[in-house]
């Protein structure tokens, strides 16, 4: 049955038969006839079909229960979080759904209420006043306001009449009023139960919270895609979705971290832009998203934040302002050195606000969504985010460089965690200092160089190197140690550049320190691009100096890059000095290293096939090694000499293999990697791996490889 009209006198009436008051009685409150009450039950029954007071009483309750009005699209991936919710509300009479303007709290509240077992009535409160809140509750529950009459007394007795779930969506700016009234109102209904929305707990006493995170973007069947996807209009994506567009759609999802509303918009805006032209637009900014206007109460990203803008004080705004500036993840002491000392609550309280996010780790680390760091951007000037910019560097200059002065000696999980945090920190401050030539910038580099070095790389700090070996201004004022600091982690990526680094630094070396440091990357450089002779000779002349000086760690590294010199002329040679570089490596304490010249002995014997029961052994140590100290740039190459000894039981598959040295930005193992995936392809995939890695060689200017695949392409045909 469709829902009949009712006058607004017929639903109180109803309203209060619902309550089991008699006529008499329902006269007396509503300041009425009996005959006129009369009269209105009358016209309930002949309206609703009710024979006797039990059925309007199950009328009543059957309108309200259809009175909870969802969107016609699909729940998409929330089923964890609906099972969460109700066990929270079947033990708790409050419970508040908090987080982020977005992010899809009145969603799921009202998913919640429309399948609750008992009566639910939703009280909408965005734009209420705090004197306005038990006249809304009144309303919704058909209760007539009277004169003289305790409303919020009416309210809680009316409440108690039912097992009600009261929703009240968006309590942000009446949570006092609301607090009051759900005091009153459950101290007397044991079975009612409130389920408030807001962006933050109203903090009262009984109230249970339970935050409501974005959702997850981890990949192609990510729930996140799942709802981009079912928003998508006909003929977005073929039917069903290709591999590729199920790719886009996480790119693009991963980009909106998840948060439902963006979602929302960026599936309308698809039907006007292909996914790819969507995902590389909101690469640059959202601005895409804020001329989107689906249905529902924030029609633009822009209109959701600026509600919890403005609730915000200034000082609140201002911490906001600098937190976004920030390049990436902070912590407490980040927050405090970027805005100003007893920051730290206001911090809290924008937690609260779920205008940040915490990700974990400890110390526990924070973030901003990225939408809304884009929204809260916007509202900051230009010389705010320079001074934020600047003490960002400062702060991790000040941690980074004693951090990548004992990295040699401390491969312990803790400096390992502290890495991962720390590099892209460092990544980005070497990005900004080398942008406004920053005193900094040197630091941060040749430390971020030792570190991914020591720790593992990754692509985008290796490009980051790179460029700042490439920005002449920059290296004119380095020191032969920063320029090897920087010269190694670029093997890995850009020899061209490692050799004008060593001759930079050649030049500029005074003292036997800076000379043993010029001659290691010259050496190193030398060894790397084939030119065995010059590498012999600078590496020669670098051991002389490394005893010298008693340097057990460059008198190890010396030896290590002669034998990387040696190991395709002299193979037995080079096994030979990386032994002697395990050794030293192990005197001055650098466990990393040690298992680094293992790998290079492992390495050696599996390629010129020498002892491969060795190379069997040695590599499994380097995989125990790996794993224990979590290093997984040591784990693949270890993985990788398991494949070139052909072991089924490899510690990585060749495909993860291919994605790990991309990701490290590992140019060398990526090529051998390609060319071990070639030989057992097809014709057509040998063809167009060994194309792919002839184009990684003549990006890198590795002309002996480069000649090596250009002649087996010759032979595919």
């Amino acid at each position: 049955m469709s829902n009949p009209r009712l006058t607004p006198r017929e639903r109180a009436v109803l309203a209060a038969i619902e309550r089991r008051m008699s006529n008499p009685e329902i006269a007396s409150e509503l300041f009425i006839s009996v005959r006129t009450v009369e009269s209105h039950v009358a016209s309930l029954r002949r309206k609703l079909a009710a024979e006797t007071r039990a059925e309007l009483v199950a009328a009543s309750i059957g309108l309200r229960e259809t009175s909870v009005r969802v969107p016609d699209d699909a729940f998409v991936g929330r089923d964890a979080e609906l099972d969460g919710l109700g066990d929270a509300v079947g033990t708790r009479h409050w419970v508040t759904v908090t987080g982020p303007g977005g992010v899809g709290k009145t969603r799921l509240a009202l998913e919640f209420a429309r399948t609750f077992a008992g009566v639910p009535v939703v009280v909408e409160l965005e734009h209420a006043e705090p004197v306005d809140v038990v006249a809304r509750i009144s309303r919704s529950l058909d209760l007539e306001s009277t004169t003289g009459v305790d409303a919020l007394g009416a309210v809680a007795t009316s409440l108690g009449t039912r097992p009600y779930l009261l929703v009240l969506d968006n309590v942000d700016r009446v949570g006092a009023a609301v607090g009051e009234v759900v005091a009153r109102a459950t101290a007397g209904a044991p079975d009612l139960r409130v389920l408030t929305t807001s962006r933050t707990p109203i903090g009262e006493a009984g109230e249970h919270v339970v935050a409501l995170a974005p959702l997850p973007t981890d990949g192609a069947g990510s729930p996140a895609v799942a709802m981009f996807l079912e928003r998508l209009g006909p003929g977005a994506v073929t039917e069903p979705p290709s591999e590729a567009e199920h790719e886009q759609a996480a790119r693009i999802c991963a980009r909106l971290d998840g948060l439902p509303l963006a979602i929302e918009l960026a599936a309308s805006v698809a039907r006007h832009l292909s996914l790819a032209e969507l995902a590389e637009r909101l690469e640059r900014d959202f601005a895409t998203l804020d001329r989107a206007a689906p249905g529902g109460r924030h029609r633009t990203l822009e209109t959701a934040f600026e509600w919890s803008w403005d609730l915000l004080d200034a000082d609140e705004q201002e911490v906001l302002r600098r937190l976004a500036a920030l390049p990436r993840t902070f912590d407490m002491d980040l927050a405090l050195a970027v805005t100003h000392p007893g920051a730290d609550g206001t911090v809290v309280r924008l937690l609260d606000q779920s205008l940040i996010v915490a990700i974990g780790g400890s110390p526990r680390r924070f973030r901003l969504l990225e939408v809304l760091r884009d929204f809260v951007r916007a509202r900051t000037d230009d010389e705010l985010a320079r001074e934020v910019l600047e003490r960002h560097a400062t702060f991790i200059e000040a941690i980074v460089v004693p951090f990548a002065n004992r990295a040699r000696l401390d491969d312990s999980l803790e400096a390992m965690h502290a890495s991962e945090i720390l590099c892209p920190e460092v990544n980005a401050a070497v990005r900004w200092a080398r942008a406004t030539r920053h005193p900094s910038a040197l630091n941060l580099a040749s430390s971020l160089g030792i570190g991914i070095e020591q720790y593992g790389s990754d692509i985008d700090s290796v490009r980051t190197l790179a460029a700042v070996a490439h920005d002449p201004e920059l290296i004119a004022d380095a020191t032969p140690q920063q320029l090897l600091a920087l010269g190694t982690a670029l093997t890995f990526l850009d020899l061209d550049a490692v050799a004008e680094l060593a001759e930079r630094a050649l030049e500029i070396a005074g003292d036997d320190r800076e000379r043993l440091a010029a001659l290691h990357l010259a050496g190193m450089a030398a060894a790397y691009l084939d030119h065995e002779a010059i590498a012999l000779a600078r590496l020669g002349d670098a051991e002389e100096l490394a005893e010298a000086l008693h340097d057990r760690w460059e008198l190890a590294a010396t030896r290590q890059m002669r034998g990387v010199a040696l190991r395709r002329s002299s193979p037995e040679l080079a096994m030979v000095d990386f032994a002697a570089a395990m050794h030293d490596y192990g005197r001055a304490g650098d466990a990393m290293h040690v298992n680094n010249a293992r790998y290079m002995i492992a390495l050696t014997s599996a390629e010129s096939g020498i002892d491969l029961a060795r190379a069997a052994e040695l590599a499994a140590e380097c995989v125990d090694y790996a794993r224990a100290s979590h290093n997984d740039h040591e784990l693949a190459h270890a993985a990788m000499v398991q494949h070139l000894i052909g072991r089924i039981d490899a510690a990585l598959e060749l495909d993860e293999l291919a994605h790990e040295f991309r990701r490290f930005g590992d140019a060398r193992c990526w090529i051998r990697t390609l060319l071990m995936q070639a030989e057992s392809a097809s014709e057509a995939e040998r063809r167009a791996i060994l194309r792919e890695a002839l184009d990684l060689a003549r990006a890198v200017h590795d002309e002996r490889r480069e000649a090596a695949i250009l002649e087996r392409l010759a032979v595919t045909g």
